[in-house]
């Protein structure tokens, strides 16, 4: 696997978790797996490194602006070079500058090359841009040499084929998430006693405290529907620059003794386990992980109609969608969720982990990779 991001990133970004969510599980089913990497100055520094059970190499290069990135690039050439009668497959993660050498390499080479896309990185600026610099414009004929092409939603499926991809190159994969985390995460009333008081309803988010996560909508919505409901609660998991901010303005809107930060949590499961429904505001996705794992958990989801979201949430049925950024929309549907009462919101969440089951589990997800791989397995 390549990735260009820091690896490990416990609490980090989707790809990094993905990897090493999807890299694990991949060793349970006995396909080896080696994780190239960048090593880069805020994360581990070891060359080498074993990290639960997935080999990690960090290529080292001179911090220096542009050279040091095309040095890296050539580092990482000479490795899928050097090592390839070692591995018989290569899957990069995040459709940037190192996969698109691993696409190349894995042409010249003969070798298979899946090429993952997480959504933002390709859309703004990146590969599906519709107005892509000559940067990206060099990625993308890269990456038309890829095997397979991943794609986490129906969207960016669409997206690909618009910017030009072959529709048979075009995979339709989600994220996967471990469903077995989340059974044991029944209703937990003593934790939802102590940090929500007796509070009727409780919503719950999960993400970094950042502008794309847009928790002033929320909060808007919040307080033109429930400030009246002093037993509901809104409890958001995560932290960021933006924390103070959004304390603030929860105490400007009248609903500071309604919103819990609770801040960043290793064990989201604990607050999942708390909540009634929840909620995802993002203005864009690729495809959310706390979308998947709101939904493992057995709760239904208010989302923004975005990349990823929208083939999994449906409308009174596993949750409600509005219209991202629109802030009366999301107040018409917290008010939806509300109204719906527990009985109900129980039958949806329950409808909502069937959904990701038997779609986006990680051993649905890892069947198919296995499948497209091309390995044959014993469990």
């Amino acid at each position: 696997m390549v990735l260009e991001a820091k690896f490990p990133a416990y609490g980090g970004g989707g790809a990094e978790s993905q990897v090493l969510t999807l890299g694990g599980r991949l060793v349970e089913r006995n396909v080896g797996v080696t994780v190239i990497v960048p090593r880069v100055a805020d994360g581990p520094q070891e060359e080498r490194e074993l990290v639960d059970r997935l080999n990690v190499v960090r290529l080292t290069y001179p911090k220096v602006r542009l050279l040091g990135g095309v040095i890296m690039l050539i580092k990482l050439a000479w490795f899928l070079f050097a090592h390839r009668q070692e591995y018989r497959i290569i899957h990069a993660h995040i459709a940037h500058n190192m996969a698109s050498v691993a696409a190349i390499m894995g042409k010249l080479l003969g070798k298979p090359v899946v090429v993952k896309l997480t959504g933002m990185r390709e859309l703004v600026g990146g590969i599906l841009d519709p107005n892509p610099g000559w940067p990206a414009r060099l990625r993308k004929l890269a990456i038309h040499q890829a095997t397979l092409i991943q794609a986490t939603s129906e969207r960016i499926r669409q997206t690909l084929i618009d910017r030009g991809f072959d529709p048979a190159q075009v995979l339709v994969l989600p994220n996967g998430v471990d469903v077995a985390r989340f059974t044991a995460n029944s209703r937990n009333d003593v934790f939802r006693r102590e940090l929500c008081g007796d509070a009727a309803v409780v919503g719950v988010f999960v993400g970094r405290l950042a502008l794309e996560k847009n928790h002033e909508l929320l909060l808007g919505a919040w307080a033109r529907t429930l400030s009246n409901r002093p037993d509901a609660k809104l409890v958001l998991v995560g932290d960021g620059v933006l924390r103070q901010h959004l304390t603030e303005a929860a105490e400007r809107l009248g609903i500071g003794q309604q919103v819990v930060f609770a801040g960043h949590s290793s064990d989201v499961g604990r607050y999942l386990a708390i909540a009634d429904f929840g909620l995802l505001t993002s203005l864009a996705e690729g495809l959310s992980n706390s979308l998947l794992e709101y939904m493992a958990a057995g709760l239904p989801v208010i989302g923004s109609r975005i990349s990823g979201t929208e083939d999994f949430v449906i409308p009174d049925d596993t949750g409600w969608l509005f219209e991202p950024g629109h802030g009366e929309d999301l107040a018409r549907a917290l008010e939806q969720a509300v109204a719906a009462g527990p009985g109900q919101l129980r039958l949806m969440g329950d409808r909502a982990r069937q959904r990701i089951v038997s779609t986006a589990s990680l051993e649905a997800v890892t069947d198919k990779l296995i499948k497209c791989y091309g390995f044959v397995t014993r469990d």
